[in-house]
């Protein structure tokens, strides 16, 4: 970099699959003083423009497997100025990283931190608009690490396996081993579920992360019989929602102890359902299990409501959150960083959400999914966890739909389980599942049968894609919508 002529608070940027070389370049940047931000290789050329424009990178390391996405952006590259490097077989690529490692001066002095410098520029996921630049200053970055550590229990001897894509703020976790020298896995490639499991078996690995979808299809693969997956200790999940019925398979089935993690790209991790709190669920507490946890010890966590006023115990309203880990900001956007970045340290999120006497945080959903029908607001998450109890149901997308009598009709997009049960599924049975458990406000007043569901890359359900498909008539169905009284 410094070769390169790449100068302290430049951005360096890095277009890869998951590869070695991404954590080089990441605490290559640290030492730099460089502000990193990951590409993911999955968008779309517009995309991977927005990003370039926005943080305008001095430079550019793309993995080999990633450079026919370049063609489409050397345009731009050429226009802001940004250095390309490839690394890997065959990149074809001017300036080849190994050579200029080759090159480069054998005496580096990294630079000295204060606090408040930004070393990581990462995108939001998009689920709620276009992805905005995220800045993480290196104090909250550091602490972040360390607290990861600490509120999941690992130690110098775990080996830690998080196999999610590095592009985004899962970086920071990933390298969370930098806190008390344990052992990180990095991935090689692009994720799959077998290939994890034999990662796990060959590795040693005792503490992972999954998704909730990943996890489900991870006990269909387990059963099998082909997988060691015994030195896990401790199996972690977070990013979606997942059910109790689920739950109690994956203890049921792998022995090991579960943990829940609730966190935002503008905060990272900030709340643990620990372990204790799932087994005093399954014992006598069952509505721990739509919990989120307590708060982490290195954040405060307060409910407020449209006027920034804090509400009872209990009540629901904005979830606000303080913390050495909050963001410095969003690049480029100075209004909106002013208008939920507030100058005692508070963080107005998205999500609405109650704490009760206990401390316990529950998340109702993301402000951009409440659902205002005939002027009652419905919660989509709460009805998705209803319909996600029946067993013929795979997942679901609860939606908010424009409509003339209600304002938005409550819109339910279903998977149908791979089972004979699921194939059997209709309107009636999954409207049965609301019977008793959801209003006559919250029960869907049209149901759609899909084949599967749009995620983001970050492995989420990308509800914004569903709506439009939908709005546009343009949803790989294997039924049409249908009103359903």
């Amino acid at each position: 970099m410094r070769g390169l002529g790449i100068q302290r608070g430049d951005t360096v940027a890095i277009l890869s699959q998951e590869r070695i070389e991404v954590y080089e370049h990441w605490f290559a940047s640290i030492k730099a003083g460089t502000v990193r931000t990951g590409i993911n290789w999955r968008y779309a050329t517009a995309q991977m423009i927005h990003i370039l424009m926005d943080c305008r990178p001095a430079m550019l390391l793309v993995d080999s497997h990633c450079v026919s996405s370049v063609g489409p952006l050397m345009e731009t590259l050429n226009m802001i100025g940004c250095k390309v490097v490839g690394f890997g077989d065959g990149h074809g690529l001017a300036l080849d990283y190994e050579k200029l490692i080759e090159e480069a001066a054998d005496i580096f002095e990294p630079v000295k931190y204060f606090g408040e410098e930004a070393v990581l520029c990462t995108y939001t996921s998009g689920t709620t608009g276009k992805p905005k630049g995220v800045l993480h200053k290196e104090s909250g970055v550091a602490l972040a690490m360390l607290h990861t550590v600490l509120s999941i229990g690992m130690s110098p001897d775990d080996v830690w396996y998080r196999p999610n894509q590095s592009s985004w703020v899962v970086l920071i976790g990933n390298s969370a081993g930098l806190a008390n020298g344990m052992t990180m896995v990095i991935p090689d490639g692009v994720f799959e579920l077998t290939a994890f499991m034999r990662d796990v078996e060959r590795l040693r690995v005792t503490v992972a992360l999954l998704v909730p979808t990943s996890l489900a299809r991870l006990l269909d693969e387990y059963r099998s019989g082909h997988y060691d997956l015994s030195s896990l200790r401790c199996l972690i999940y977070g990013g979606g929602p997942i059910t109790p019925r689920l739950l109690r398979e994956t203890m049921q089935t792998l022995k090991c102890e579960l943990v829940q993690v609730y966190g935002l790209t503008e905060a990272t991790w900030a709340s643990y359902l620990r372990h204790a709190d799932h087994q005093q669920a399954f014992k006598d507490r069952p509505e721990l299990l739509g919990s989120a946890g307590r708060v982490a010890l290195h954040f405060e966590a307060d409910i407020r409501d449209d006027e920034g006023r804090s509400l009872p115990a209990g009540q629901v309203g904005t979830l606000w959150l303080r913390s050495a880990c909050v963001m410095k900001g969003y690049l480029n956007m100075p209004e909106l960083t002013q208008s939920v970045l507030h100058p005692d340290g508070w963080l107005a999120t998205h999500d609405i959400a109650c704490i009760d006497q206990a401390g316990y945080l529950f998340l109702k959903d993301r402000k951009n999914f409440l659902i205002v029908t005939g002027g009652v607001n419905v919660h989509a998450s709460a009805v998705e966890a209803v319909l996600a109890e029946n067993a013929a149901v795979r997942e679901v997308a609860v939606i908010g739909m424009p409509d003339e009598q209600w304002g938005e009709a409550v819109t339910a997009v279903v998977v149908r389980a791979d089972t004979e049960e699921g194939r059997a599924l209709d309107e009636e049975g999954v409207l049965a599942s609301c019977k008793g458990r959801l209003s006559s406000m919250e029960a869907p007043k049209r149901i759609l049968f899909a084949r599967e569901l749009p995620r983001n890359f970050t492995g989420k359900i990308d509800k914004l894609t569903i709506r439009e498909s939908l709005i546009r008539g343009a949803m790989d169905s294997t039924e049409s919508v249908a009103p359903v009284s």
